[in-house]
C-alpha cells in the first residue's frame, strides 16, 4: 500500500489568543464549523518573524493543533469526523479545502518523506557539502534547512543553513537568504555575534556558520539555576551584541530572547540576521520585513485604534524597548508583558501599562534597584525617553553592576 504523505503544523508557528475581528476562517459552512464556538480568535505567528501573521477561530486552530504530529490528510480526516460526531463523508469536501488553504498559507508544512519529495536539497548524514561533512538535521522551515556539520580535515562543529526552492516565492526567499549573509559578511566580528565562516552562491546555496549553542536564552533562563551575577553577565553580554549592531549604524530587526544563543560555556551569540538593515535607510525599510514577536513589541509598532502590528519600521529606541524586555526574562526568568492574554490586552498593556518591575531572580535573589531602573529605562511607553541606542545602554548597565550606584541621566541622542 502506497504510503500517504504526511503535513505537519510546525513548531515555530505559536497561537495567542486574540480579539481581533478579521482572520481566516474555515471554508464550506459544515456543521463541524457552525457547532463549535468560532467567536474566539488566535493570532498564529511565525516565532522567527519572516512570516504574515494570520488570525484563525477556535476550530481552525483546534485542526492545526491535530497537526502537531505529523498526520495524513485521511488520517486527520478521521479523526476530524470523529470529534464532530459525523460520517467522514459528510465533511470530506470542507476539509480539502481547509487543507488546501492552509497549505497555501503556509500554516500546514510537508514532513517525512514528502519533505524530500518537495525539495530541491535534500541532504542525509555523512554527505560531504564542500569542505564540510553533514550531520543531523536541526530543524526545517519554509526555504531553509539547517544542520549540524563538522568542518572536513579539523572536526570544528559549524551549522549549515541551506536555501531550499519551494514555490512561487523562492526567488524573493533567495534573494533575502543572500543577502542575510551579505550582511554578515560585512559586518566586523564580535565576540558575542555568531560568525558567517562561507558562503556558497551557488547550487545549492548555503551558509557556514559558527555553532553558537544549542539552547535560546528564554529556555535557558527559564530551565537553568544561575546566580544573579551569572544573570547579570549574560544580560550585559547580549546589549554588547546589539551595542556591537548600532555603533555601527545597524539594525538587527528582530531582537527577542529566542535570537540569542548560549554556548556550552555559557556565552552569548547573537543569531538569526534576516531581517537587518542599516539605520535610517529607506530603500532598506521598504525592502526587508520588519519583525517582531507580540510580546516583544515596542509600543510605537502597535497602532493605537485597531492595536494591529504597524507596518512602520522600528529604530534604534524600538531594539532598546525589546531589551528591556530581554534583560527583565534573563533577570526573572518572564517576560514583564505576558503572553497568556488576549492580544488585545497585551497590546493594550503593552502601549499603556507599566511593565512590571523586576524584582528577584526564578532563585530568589534580589535584583538591586539600580539594574531595575535600567530596565525601566528602556521599556518607557516614549522612545524619547529610552535610552537613544545600545551603546549608551550598556553603559548604564555596566554602572549599575555596581550595588546603589545611580541609573544613568537622560542625555540627547548622539550617533553611535
Amino acid at each position: 500500500m502506497e504510503q500517504q504523505p504526511l503535513y505537519v503544523f510546525p513548531e515555530y508557528l505559536e497561537l495567542y489568543p486574540s480579539s481581533e475581528d478579521e482572520g481566516l476562517s474555515l471554508p464550506g459552512g459544515s456543521d463541524a464549523s457552525t457547532s463549535a464556538n468560532v467567536d474566539e480568535r488566535f493570532l498564529v505567528v511565525d516565532t522567527r518573524a519572516h512570516q504574515s501573521c494570520y488570525l484563525v477561530n477556535r476550530v481552525i486552530k483546534s485542526y492545526l493543533e491535530l497537526f502537531r504530529t505529523p498526520r495524513a490528510e485521511a488520517e486527520a480526516l478521521e479523526e476530524l469526523a470523529r470529534r464532530a460526531g459525523c460520517p467522514p463523508e459528510a465533511i470530506a469536501a470542507t476539509v480539502r479545502t481547509f487543507f488546501q488553504r492552509m497549505r497555501r498559507a503556509g500554516l500546514l508544512r510537508s514532513a517525512g518523506a514528502d519533505f524530500q519529495e518537495e525539495s530541491t536539497w535534500v541532504f542525509i548524514p555523512g554527505q560531504v557539502l564542500g569542505e564540510y561533512r553533514v550531520g543531523e538535521l536541526i530543524v526545517e522551515k519554509p526555504d531553509v534547512a539547517l544542520h549540524h556539520a563538522r568542518q572536513v580535515g579539523t572536526g570544528m562543529p559549524v551549522v549549515l543553513k541551506v536555501f531550499i526552492p519551494q514555490g512561487p516565492r523562492a526567488s524573493r526567499a533567495r534573494k533575502l537568504f543572500e543577502r542575510e549573509f551579505s550582511f554578515m559578511a560585512g559586518l566586523a566580528p564580535h565576540e558575542n555575534v555568531c560568525r558567517l565562516l562561507a558562503f556558497h552562491p551557488g547550487e545549492p546555496c548555503y551558509a557556514a556558520l559558527e555553532h553558537a549553542g544549542s539552547t535560546p536564552i528564554h529556555q535557558a533562563m527559564a530551565e537553568t539555576v544561575l546566580s544573579l551575577p551569572e544573570r547579570v553577565r549574560i544580560g550585559a553580554e547580549a546589549l554588547a551584541a546589539i551595542t556591537h549592531l548600532h555603533r555601527h549604524g545597524f539594525l538587527h530587526g528582530d531582537v527577542h530572547s529566542r535570537n540569542f544563543m548560549l554556548t556550552d560555556e555559557h556565552r552569548v551569540k547573537l543569531i538569526d540576521f534576516g531581517l537587518s538593515r542599516r539605520s535610517g535607510d529607506a530603500a532598506e525599510e521598504a525592502s526587508v520585513p520588519h519583525g517582531g514577536l507580540p510580546t516583544f513589541m515596542p509600543p510605537e509598532r502597535i497602532e493605537p485604534g485597531s492595536l494591529s502590528i504597524s507596518s512602520r519600521p522600528g529604530d534604534m529606541r524600538s531594539e532598546v524597548f525589546q531589551l528591556g524586555v530581554l534583560l527583565h526574562e534573563i533577570l526573572t526568568g518572564h517576560e514583564p508583558f505576558s503572553k497568556g492574554v488576549l492580544w488585545r490586552r497585551l497590546a493594550q498593556a503593552i502601549r499603556s501599562q507599566p511593565a512590571s518591575r523586576a524584582v528577584r531572580t526564578p532563585e530568589g535573589e534580589r535584583i538591586p534597584a539600580a539594574l531595575a531602573d535600567v530596565i525601566e529605562r528602556a521599556l518607557a511607553k516614549a522612545p524619547e525617553e529610552r535610552f537613544p541606542h545600545a551603546v549608551e545602554m550598556l553603559e548604564g548597565w555596566r554602572a549599575a553592576q555596581q550595588c546603589g550606584a545611580q541609573p544613568v541621566r537622560a542625555r540627547e541622542r548622539v550617533r553611535p
